[in-house]
């Protein structure tokens, strides 16, 4: 007796979301839903011309020249900071030192960074090896071989 009554109630709470969806043409299948939600947000993103929308420029995206001249910026701008504050430290003392000690750290870590990634891209130079599809690769020459006969 238990039984068809929590059946029944179950029925009464579970039919009548499902018949709405199956009413309004909703998939009942999360993946067609999902689908359906991606298409629209792909229509409804800015595109990149209409409307003035800039991608945000990476360290990824720039030339090496560009970067070179970052580190060199950063680099010459930690051993500036870094003069300063022992000029400071020796002059006045107190809070220079400080100052100094970690203008110091600062730069002894960017070099440390510095020297980790010149290895890193050494080590990527030294190991890929760029391959050539088929395709573009140019055929070994053939040299056509002359028999001479001595008869």
């Amino acid at each position: 007796m238990v039984l068809p009554i929590i059946a029944v109630i179950w029925a009464v709470v579970l039919l009548p979301p499902f018949l709405r969806n199956r009413r309004e043409g909703r998939p009942t299948h999360s993946v067609v839903s999902f689908r359906r939600q991606l298409s629209t947000l792909e229509r409804a993103r800015p595109s990149v011309l209409g409307h003035g929308y800039m991608p945000v420029r990476r360290a990824e995206g720039l030339r090496r020249a560009e970067v070179r001249k970052r580190r060199r910026d950063i680099l010459g701008g930690l051993i500036g900071a870094t003069a300063l504050s022992l000029l400071g430290a020796l002059a006045l003392g107190g809070l220079f030192v400080a100052g100094f000690a970690c203008c110091t750290v600062l730069l002894a870590g960017y070099t440390m960074l510095l020297i980790q990634v010149q290895k890193q891209a050494a080590e990527r130079a030294a190991k890929v090896r760029v391959l050539v599809p088929p395709a573009q690769r140019r055929p070994e020459p053939a040299f056509a071989l002359r028999r001479s006969a001595s008869s």
